[in-house]
């Protein structure tokens, strides 16, 4: 048993460490690998850092006011180097990936302190071991986006709210504090924002203490949501709603019928980076089995100490909820603070089976922990390899194309792009966001089938995209193509109507909801009416649909 105050600091300084060079070599690597592993996001956010740190307001495209976006990372840190060096793309990009490895090798401070205080210094080490040499992890913090600065005031939210006085006031207004940067860092904070206020209202209650606790939480959530007024004022003064147009774009986009089933809450554990699920195949019976193993294992072990951890435990199953049946996402950089949380918990669990059970536990905890890494090591080496080959690949060939309308297109072009990170960053152009995730406007442009109009108002010359990907959502979103029936993002109210139509449908106790379907429409005049290609890129692994830009006739 390692008891030597010295040696434990050895070793966790060796786990710290290694964390930390793992993260800065990934920074470090060339850009044709980052183009290939990384998404679009982080050139959109990085363009937006550099239009705010060169004077040209928060905006992507260098025209269009955006709130597409999580705002505090690329207003503060992720801006700093486009004060130094406006122009110089490359060392901007690879100076955000360093800050990005930098913060979410931070995240193992508060990890470790999280996890002491729960359980001692074996959790704190294994959380360490579990979340630091981790390689996926590794990618989806160091991505120049809000993504390790979101993970890292998660993390250290939990750990304040768990050891602050929930009497003193002065404790819970820097609670509130640090909670709405957090929120501010990355929106779904909020999500661990009601389970810290539900938590401490339960405990309150329990302990009977509910009247002489309520003010001070009700001091550290009135405050909170102060502190949010200004962010979300400029949202509905500005845009016309509170939330951002990066989340209504994505929820339109998935809210035909080939996005809706009864197994979206299980995504969020299929693509979690702590557990590679990779290994089951895409099994949704598969992951749920998995789940309540993993519940059974931290059940069994921790048990009533699970108390202790109880904003944990209420904040689990609610991204599960919002991302999976409310935005019908599955990205795994989403679910990365989920991911930390079943992190803790095994970690947690771990160290309580060591300390009940040591004779069996001092080969079992390094024969799991071993297996872990291993499993999650050949989980990113395969992701590594799908990239290269992925019939999807595109983002090593859109910067090709950024650089050509740099150097070929007149300074005064206009283009609209889908996906507009990359051409936003390097091709020297105003690139219009055409997808909503940057661009407020899309969402009236998508109900009203207004694309074309839209891009000839705004004075669009040029498009950019896969050929056949661009032609497709302008002839589908633009009247002049053709009648498609009417679609309406259906209310929260009514998504989950549809999901409980699902679930009973597959009991055979209620007919399948009738849902919009995207497919089926047949465009009364190709694309080339309105458009000329002038230049082609093919794609690597996908010769059928190249890059393509086009001149709007």
């Amino acid at each position: 048993m390692i008891t030597s105050p010295k040696t434990i600091r050895w070793i966790i300084a060796s786990i710290v460490g290694a964390g930390i060079i793992i993260r800065l070599i990934f920074a470090l690597l060339p850009l044709q690998t980052h183009l290939l592993v990384l998404e679009d996001d982080a050139w959109m956010v990085t363009a937006i850092a550099r239009n705010w740190a060169m004077g040209q307001g928060i905006t992507a495209d260098g025209i269009t006011p955006t709130n597409g976006f999580h705002p505090l990372y690329p207003l503060t840190l992720g801006a700093i180097p486009y004060l130094l060096a406006p122009d110089n793309l490359a060392l901007g990009f690879t100076a955000n990936l360093l800050i990005c490895a930098l913060l979410a090798s931070a995240v193992m401070w508060p990890l470790w302190h999280l996890l002491k205080h729960w359980m001692n210094w074996q959790a704190g080490l294994f959380g360490l071991i579990l979340y630091g040499l981790n390689p996926t992890l590794v990618r989806l913090t160091v991505n120049g986006m809000e993504t390790s600065m979101a993970l890292l005031m998660w993390v250290t939210t939990l750990l304040v709210a768990v050891k602050i006085d929930p009497k003193k006031l002065s404790h819970n207004l820097g609670l509130a504090v640090l909670t709405a940067a957090m929120i501010l860092t990355r929106l779904d904070g909020a999500l661990l924002f009601a389970a810290i206020a539900a938590a401490r209202l339960i405990w309150a209650w329990r302990a009977k203490r509910l009247r002489r606790e309520l003010p001070m939480l009700t001091s550290y959530v009135v405050v909170t949501f102060t502190l949010l007024v200004p962010y979300f004022w400029r949202n509905l003064t500005v845009f016309g709603s509170f939330s951002p147009s990066s989340g209504k774009a994505l929820t339109y986009l998935h809210s035909y019928v080939n996005s809706y089933a009864i197994s979206n809450g299980l995504d969020g554990w299929y693509v979690n980076s702590a557990i590679s699920m990779e290994i089951l195949g895409r099994s949704v019976v598969g992951a749920a089995i998995c789940l309540a193993i993993f519940a059974a294992f931290v059940g069994f072990w921790v048990g009533r100490q699970l108390w202790l951890g109880l904003p944990l435990l209420l904040y689990l199953p609610i991204p599960l909820v919002y991302y999976g049946y409310m935005m019908q996402q599955d990205n795994p950089r989403h679910f990365v603070p989920w991911s930390l949380a079943v992190i803790i918990l095994l970690a947690w669990a771990l160290a309580a089976m060591l300390q009940r059970l040591p004779s069996i536990s001092y080969l079992a905890v390094p024969v799991i922990l071993a297996g872990l890494l291993i499993v999650q090591t050949l989980d990113s080496s395969r992701f590594w390899q799908e990239k290269e080959t992925a019939p999807s690949q595109s983002q090593p060939t859109m910067y090709q194309a950024a650089l050509w309308m740099r150097d070929n297109l007149p300074s005064n072009a206009l283009i609209g792009a889908k996906n507009s990170g990359i051409y936003q960053y390097y091709s020297g152009h105003h690139v219009l966001n055409i997808d909503g995730k940057l661009n407020n406007d899309i969402l009236a442009v998508y109900d009203q089938r207004r694309m074309l109009d839209y891009l000839r108002e705004k004075g669009v010359t040029h498009l950019i995209d896969q050929e056949a990907t661009m032609a497709d959502h302008i002839q589908f979103y633009s009247y002049q193509f053709g009648d498609r029936p009417e679609h309406r993002v259906p209310t929260t109210f009514t998504q989950f109507k549809i999901y409980g139509q699902l679930l009973l449908s597959s009991l055979g106790l209620a007919d399948k909801p009738v849902l919009d379907r995207r497919d089926g429409f047949e465009p009364n005049q190709p694309f080339s009416s309105i458009t000329t290609v002038i230049q082609r890129f093919p794609r690597p692994n996908d010769n059928n649909n190249p890059i393509a830009i086009f001149e709007l006739n």
